[in-house]
């Protein structure tokens, strides 16, 4: 008898103008059920989405994902973000493996371009942070990251989630940091990490920073990252709804422009710290830990600590030399 395999997902309704590719995508490589987690009288440009598919949802106060556990039927389930596509490979997997867990790493992929989200060329970039599929009835709870399970099942980890990263869009352009990061549409979770403000200290180069969200920290890292990697095919087809983009610049009273324009300054002096040598020694890295025995990193924290030195040596004397003269002078391209 073939395994039905469901996903669980948080929506908000800056993902509008995402989610009905986020959906085409998982049911035509098989997903059997959807189990989407709404703030109560949230999202309503979602709800729409949802009934248009004719797919229910749980209202929950904070987006709490273990409200659905319940509420699962299917054999397999994973917790992802409307962000993150899983593999295709990974449902014919489930059919013929019997295991309790199983880890994946992140492919990650950002753009500033607006456009560049439905572009079929892209830069990609394997990241040992996971997400994980699980044997529902081993369930003991729903983590966004990993969940807790019971039992003598196989847990297989990264080494063998390699086989199925998670295609991470984690940036599909100005509009879409905009929607997460701008203040345009309320967030559910005020505590969002995201959010939360980083600052490097004071000092009196071009590199001194104000205080900033770490999500831009983690873009410009990204975005530095995949400059130094090929471009190749994106095997996923995905698009932009610009009806539901369209109906949220309605809603905003903001001058869309200036916020972008903001947000792009924001990205551009955090990526003019990091070092050359910084991003090719953290390729080198991350690549040496896929390749052995490759266990769970944390992004945001790994991205904040080589930014932090970074910036240190960047505040040396010789450093604010060679910036004096444009040598090692590092900005995003037009």
């Amino acid at each position: 008898m073939a395994k039905s395999c469901a996903i669980v997902v948080r929506v908000f309704d800056g993902e509008a103008p995402y989610l009905q590719s986020f959906i085409d995508h998982h049911r035509s490589i098989g997903i059997d059920q959807f189990y989407p987690v709404i703030a109560p009288r949230g999202a309503p440009l979602c709800r729409e989405i949802l009934s248009r598919n004719q797919l229910g949802f749980t209202e929950v106060e904070g987006q709490k994902i273990g409200a659905v556990r319940g509420l699962i039927k299917e054999d397999y389930v994973a917790v992802i973000d409307a962000d993150e596509y899983l593999h295709p490979d990974l449902l014919p997997f489930i059919q013929e493996e019997a295991f309790q867990s199983l880890a994946m790493p992140w492919r990650m992929t950002a753009t500033l371009s607006d456009s560049g989200f439905e572009s079929g060329l892209k830069r990609f970039f394997d990241f040992p942070q996971i997400k994980s599929v699980m044997r529902t009835r081993s369930l003991t709870g729903l983590g966004l990251h990993r969940s807790g399970t019971r039992g003598r099942g196989r847990c297989l980890g990264l080494s063998e989630g390699l086989a199925f990263p998670i295609h991470h869009y984690y940036l599909r352009g100005l509009d879409d940091l905009m929607l997460k990061e701008g203040g345009v549409v309320k967030r559910t979770l005020a505590q969002s990490t995201g959010r939360k403000s980083v600052a490097l200290g004071e000092g009196s180069t071009a590199h001194q920073l104000a205080a900033f969200p770490s999500r831009h920290a983690r873009v410009a890292f990204l975005l530095r990252v995949l400059d130094h990697l090929p471009e190749q095919k994106d095997p996923y087809a995905v698009s932009t709804d610009q009806v539901m983009l369209n109906r949220l610049r309605e809603q905003m009273s903001v001058d869309l422009n200036s916020v972008k324009a903001e947000l792009r300054q924001s990205i551009n002096s955090i990526y003019g710290v990091f070092r050359k040598r910084s991003i090719h020694n953290q390729i080198k890295d991350i690549e040496k830990i896929l390749a052995d025995k490759p266990s769970k990193i944390s992004y945001q924290k790994r991205v904040l600590r080589q930014l932090r030195s970074d910036y240190k040596i960047r505040q040396s004397w010789p450093s604010r030399l060679l910036n004096r003269v444009g040598i090692d002078r590092h900005v995003l391209p037009g």
